[in-house]
């Protein structure tokens, strides 16, 4: 009589028992798994969502940049969504949000029963905290993620509440066409912001992270409204809008703009700052605050293009021009071209290896200078001295000529003359310290054309190196980003003076230029031009203590501006950059550092002035003043006699009486 119970309890333990333990088991590590655990927050840092976005040194945004996928977010707070999206997408996607805990079981019993009568899976039953979970951890769709999925839901509704998770949800949906998030939805589909949003438009892009494509406006508009429909219904059954304001989100006509990708402000400063990036920094996503003052870029965009304009009948088809501060190497505004867009716009010319004509000379002469030579020294601006460098055409003479005067006037004999005394191996070197480059190959490769500007750099570049000039003879690399480099030790801050004081005199550079020029200012600037062979490239740069500005000029097909120096070609956009940056804030030179003496010299010998000797005040490193007097003004039967060096006879012959004294 015992045996039957015997036998139904062997059953029991060896059919039910076991199943059971197991599932409790399983339902205890489940517990475990979900409470013992938490939830990871940090990778729900709106920086990972957002898109990376390059904002001037004041905030001001300048260009959205694609996350992953190639679309573009940006985070706003839950208060800034209109509240008849937050109703719609609830909704749409989970009516039951505020009632589970990340997973709503009824939704998965339902799921179940709708998977079982069609015989294979259709509805995932996911919960929005559980989209939330897949957004910020994609993985491939399947059973075992989608309870990895449950898991990771339970301890994010742990970690943050509902609003949070909403928020979270709202600014990582994918919307289609790119957009990532509700503010770039509402941006790129209606041209507002999301706090802007009506029912009908809230309402429609509430369906679009359901199904992209298929809901897709541009393609599927049909599909899209019937979607919506349905979503209206459901917010008008539950009571959540009225049957009025239901029926008019149905008949009102939607407005799409379907906004294009927008290059954004500064386009040319924000490609190089982008191009500049690991791609751990564009990744990373988020504000990326750069170097650049809107104003500024604003004041030189339009000086840039109102100058081609005006001078598109002279053959001046592009320009561009840089600002930087020269302590900090801080770009201020970059103009590429005077348009972005076309191909040709975009090539950003201060960024493009373009030859730059006399605009190297200043380093020349501080080589010179550093080497034992002073402003007062006489180099010989004649083509038939001495010399490894035949110019191969006629070439304008100035004779003997001071340094200082050689270097304002921008003498091109008197350059190379000067760059075989120092050797173009060492000026090589030491414009490759100064962060011209790349400057590829050997000094034989360049020859005595360097003086002149025979090899290629980039305008921004030059206009960071001209920094020794104005910063105490250091150089600090353009930058758009980050905090300044340890800077480079170009030259002595006393030879670095006195190079920038004879760029700065205005007398000196008048006796080529003339009067009236582009560069007279109503402050003291160090101003060189440049103006490659064939004019295809005019340059300028302009240094103070506060401000660089650089500007090239001509066309980038090379075919030349029709005769037009730099000093009407690309002077007038660093006189329009100075004066731009001097409306905000002085614009100072750098006082005369110790060691640097004043002497009376011999106008025309650059010696100590003998008693028939025209005089001028010069500017000498201490110890490196003139020791001789004087030896070319003589008195002769009464009169006043100037016997110059012989290598000069052949130069005095063709000047005749015309001959300085």
């Amino acid at each position: 009589m015992a045996a039957a119970p015997v036998t139904r309890f062997r059953w029991f333990a060896r059919f039910v028992i076991p199943p059971g333990a197991v599932a409790v088991a399983a339902g205890l590590a489940f517990l475990a798994a979900v409470s013992l655990v938490d939830y990871p927050v940090s990778r729900l840092a709106p920086q990972a969502a957002a898109s990376l976005e390059l904002l001037d040194h004041n905030g001001n945004l300048l260009r959205s940049l694609p996350v992953r996928g190639g679309g573009r977010a940006t985070w706003i707070g839950l208060g800034q969504v209109a509240p008849s999206v937050i109703l719609a997408t609830l909704a749409s996607e989970d009516r039951r949000f505020f009632e589970h805990r990340g997973v709503d079981a009824r939704a998965v019993l339902r799921a179940l029963w709708l998977d079982l009568r069609a015989g294979r899976a259709r509805s995932g039953a996911s919960t929005l905290t559980m989209q939330l979970v897949r957004m910020v951890e994609p993985q491939p769709r399947g059973l075992a993620n989608k309870m990895r999925e449950a898991v990771l839901a339970l301890r994010l509704e742990r970690a943050l509440d509902k609003q949070q998770i909403l928020e979270q949800y709202l600014n990582r949906a994918y919307y289609g066409n790119g957009a990532f998030g509700i503010e770039q939805a509402a941006r790129h589909y209606f041209g507002k912001p999301a706090s802007a949003l009506g029912l009908a438009e809230g309402a429609l892009l509430a369906i679009l992270p359901r199904a992209p494509t298929a809901y897709d406006p541009k393609r599927h508009l049909l599909a899209a409204l019937a979607r919506r429909a349905h979503v209206l219904d459901l917010l008008a059954e539950r009571g959540l809008v009225t049957r009025e304001d239901r029926q008019q989100a149905e008949v009102t006509a939607l407005a799409f703009t379907f906004s294009a990708p927008d290059p954004g402000l500064a386009p040319h400063f924000c490609d190089w700052v982008l191009a500049g990036l690991t791609p751990a920094q564009r990744a990373h996503g988020g504000p990326l605050r750069t170097t650049l003052d809107l104003d500024l870029q604003r004041d030189l965009e339009r000086a840039v293009q109102t100058h081609v304009d005006e001078r598109h009948a002279l053959g001046l088809r592009e320009a561009g021009a840089v600002m930087l501060e020269p302590a900090t190497g801080a770009v201020l505004a970059m103009v590429g071209s005077p348009e972005y867009g076309g191909l040709a716009g975009q090539l950003n010319i201060t960024t493009t290896p373009r030859h730059p004509g006399s605009a190297l000379k200043p380093f020349l002469y501080a080589l010179a200078i550093e080497s034992g030579d002073t402003p007062a020294t006489v180099v010989f601006d004649v083509a038939d001295v001495k010399s490894e460098w035949h110019p191969g055409r006629e070439v304008r003479e100035h004779g003997p000529a001071r340094y200082r005067e050689a270097l304002a006037g921008s003498y091109n004999l008197a350059a190379v003359h000067v760059l075989e005394r120092v050797g173009v191996e060492n000026l090589l070197d030491r414009l490759r310290t100064a962060g011209l480059g790349p400057l590829a190959g050997t000094a034989a490769d360049y020859r005595l054309g360097l003086a002149l500007g025979s090899a290629k750099v980039r305008l921004v570049d030059l206009a960071a190196a001209y920094g020794f000039l104005v910063n105490r003879g250091m150089v600090e690399r353009a930058r758009g980003v980050g905090s300044p480099a340890e800077p480079v030790r170009l030259f002595d801050e006393r030879v670095s003076w006195l190079v920038m004081d004879m760029l700065a005199d205005a007398d000196a550079r008048r006796q080529v230029f003339g009067a009236e020029l582009p560069v007279d200012l109503p402050f003291p600037v160090a101003i060189k031009t440049g103006t490659s062979g064939g004019f295809a490239d005019t340059v300028a740069v302009g240094a103070t203590r506060e401000v660089i500005v650089a500007a090239w000029a001509g066309s980038f097909d090379g075919s030349g501006t029709r005769g037009s120096l730099a000093m009407w070609s690309a002077a007038p956009l660093v006189r329009a950059g100075l004066l731009a940056m001097a409306s905000r804030r002085p614009l100072t030179l750098p006082p005369r550092p110790d060691g640097i003496v004043t002497r009376e010299v011999c106008r025309l010998s650059g010696m100590r002035p003998g008693p028939h000797c025209a005089t001028k005040s010069e500017f000498f490193l201490a110890g490196k003043e003139p020791t001789d007097t004087c030896t070319w003004h003589r008195l002769r039967n009464g009169r006043v006699t100037v016997e110059f060096p012989s290598e000069l006879a052949a130069w005095v012959a063709r000047r005749g009486r015309e001959t300085p004294r």
